[in-house]
């Protein structure tokens, strides 16, 4: 399946030998992190790559699961993917959607059924002591992070699998090196072919055992960085289905700026409060432009485009429209289900502000960079566009 022993070390190396002066400089609490990292991360990927090759032996069937007409949410970060994803999630008659827990803890299917098999163990002889251990854990260090809501129980974004053969774009969080893992972050056009392969063979297998696992039911994913990844997809995935929201690039980039700094700061000590802000200009620049470049070129009824502002202020006309676009029927219990989640959504209207300026950035570079978007969705264009608009439950919604 193609572990990137490359990368692995290549990293590795610059984490140590190559950090002085750049954002990944060995400070004690770099120390601390990338200590707790090699402790962790390494081991765990090798009890992972056992357990995937059970899989083979216990479990071959998966090898030949069809992955029909999957679901990909993209878009740039902080456009409210994490809203969409986790409403259809609950619609389960349909779609299924890998949890937090399938992700970083049990990618593999023993792994799956070996916890499972202990969760059962633990409710029948010892009342569900582990259990609720891992629900005051979830509680207390998860769902409490003020800028991405997670719980090992709710799903999340599938990149993070591609962390367990090292060709995820979430290495830049660990590894703040734009020279080593900047082509990730323009999956299609820069990164070699090899990697994409390494990278696409691998996740197509996880989705395989996952909608195996789950009893062959519509895949629905969403990941920022799959906005990079269409043509990848479209190889790999029988008919695949592309959902992609936009948002405002004043309220994106501030909420992204404000996003990446605070994972940088919470793996090290970045050399500055907000690193890379030309690097996000480009890369956020290029998230925007080329889906929809390469969307206009796929027939209509494989996209739908949402402005983040409809999906949020008008949740229940956006989910429908989804349903109706993609020839997917509304059950009862899914309508019951929006009609909740419409009620809940009120609070998501309230707001409060960042200062692209305090953050390092002009109106001349944010108006230049996303000339075409703004003109495209008529979005605010006037000088207080530099003040972004972002809401008070961004990490629910994100």
């Amino acid at each position: 399946m193609g572990f990137n022993f490359k990368l692995f070390f290549r990293l590795t190396y610059w984490a140590i030998f190559k950090n002085k002066n750049t954002h990944g400089r060995l400070t004690p609490r770099r120390i601390r992190a990338l200590l707790l990292w090699y402790i962790v991360f390494p081991f765990y990927n090798i009890l992972t790559w056992i357990c995937f090759f059970l899989d083979d032996i216990f479990y071959p069937q998966y090898r030949r699961q069809e992955i029909k007409e999957p679901v990909f949410i993209i878009g740039n970060f902080r456009s409210g993917s994490t809203l969409l994803q986790r409403l259809l999630a609950r619609d389960e008659g349909v779609f299924t959607s890998m949890k937090t827990w399938e992700i970083y803890v049990a990618p593999s299917i023993v792994q799956r059924k070996i916890l499972l098999l202990g969760a059962a163990i633990d409710r029948r002889f010892l009342g569900g002591f582990f259990l609720r251990f891992v629900d005051r854990f979830d509680a207390r260090r998860l769902r409490t992070l003020p800028i991405h809501s997670i719980s090992l129980f709710e799903v999340d974004e599938d990149e993070g699998v591609l962390l367990h053969n090292w060709t995820s774009s979430f290495l830049i969080f660990i590894y703040p090196f734009i020279e080593a893992l900047g082509p990730y972050l323009y999956f299609d056009t820069k990164l070699s072919k090899e990697e994409q392969r390494k990278a696409m063979k691998f996740y197509y297998g996880c989705i395989q055992r996952h909608v195996y696992f789950h009893g062959g039911r519509r895949y629905i994913s969403k990941n920022p960085a799959s906005s990079v990844k269409i043509e990848a997809f479209r190889d790999y995935f029988i008919d695949p289905k592309f959902i992609y929201l936009v948002r405002n690039p004043v309220d994106m980039l501030a909420s992204k700026t404000s996003y990446f700094s605070y994972i940088w700061s919470y793996f090290g000590e970045p050399t500055e409060r907000y690193p890379f802000r030309d690097v996000i200009l480009d890369f956020t620049k290029h998230w925007y432009n080329y889906p929809l470049e390469r969307l206009s070129q796929i027939p209509s009824k494989d996209y739908l485009i949402l402005e983040y502002n409809d999906l949020v202020e008008k949740l229940e006309v956006s989910v429908k429209s989804i349903y109706s676009h993609f020839g997917i029927p509304v059950s009862e219990d899914f309508g019951r289900t929006l009609e909740k989640a419409v009620e809940e959504s009120a609070k998501f209207i309230s707001k409060h502000q960042y200062s692209l300026a305090e953050m390092g950035y002009t109106p001349e570079q944010v108006y230049s960079q996303y000339k075409d978007v703004f003109e495209r969705f008529n979005f605010d264009l006037d000088g207080k566009a530099m003040v972004a608009q972002v809401s008070d439950y961004e990490a629910v919604i994100d």
